[in-house]
């Protein structure tokens, strides 16, 4: 008989025949519990290895989102820095705004002024001219009458004497001298600029 197998025959005496199954059922049970742990222990295997490959897939997860996060820090900072430079900006473009608003109130000022300006001119050129129309109309007047003047005093004095070496009788009366001109007239016969 085997050590831990069956035997083919039981010995004939009882008790050793009980010892025997005894130690064949301890061998069975043995051999059980042998081939139940390595199940076990191959169970376990199998489980180590997939908890190592999880592991290390989930540590390979890790990697991609520690720098996945980073990647979202460095957006972050891009886009922090862009929004203060966005604000930056806007408070520049707001500062502008300002100074084209103040710089346009003041033009609109010098405008007004300007207009007001253009309308004294205007208005004192209108005056002058009606100022100087009046005065040429003035000197005009004194001209025609001098003529008419001298008009009427040569018509007199040729008509009550043939011609005769000096002034015409009656020139000097009438306030003909100087080769007919007016008291006070130029060489040219017109009245003083007044």
């Amino acid at each position: 008989m085997g050590l831990f197998g069956k035997s083919d025959t039981f010995s004939e005496d009882p008790e050793i025949r009980q010892v025997e199954k005894l130690v064949a059922k301890e061998a069975r049970d043995d051999q059980k519990n042998l081939d139940h742990t390595i199940k076990d222990l191959s169970s376990a295997e199998k489980s180590h290895n997939s908890t190592v490959k999880a592991i290390d897939k989930a540590q390979h997860k890790l990697e991609k989102a520690v720098e996945k996060e980073h990647k979202a820090a460095k957006a972050v900072n891009r886009a922090m820095h862009n929004h203060d430079a966005a604000v930056s900006n806007e408070q520049s473009a707001e500062k502008t705004v300002q100074l084209k608003k103040q710089h346009e109130a003041k033009l609109e000022q010098d405008l007004e002024r300007k207009r007001r300006q253009l309308d004294e001119v205007q208005q004192r050129k209108a005056h002058n001219d009606q100022v100087r129309e009046s005065k040429l109309a003035q000197i005009h007047a004194q001209a025609a009458a001098a003529a008419d003047a001298r008009r009427a005093s040569f018509d007199r004095a040729s008509v009550g004497s043939g011609p005769t070496d000096g002034p015409p009788r009656g020139a000097a009366s009438a306030g003909v001298t100087n080769g007919g001109a007016a008291p006070g007239a130029g060489a040219g016969g017109a009245a003083p600029n007044v």
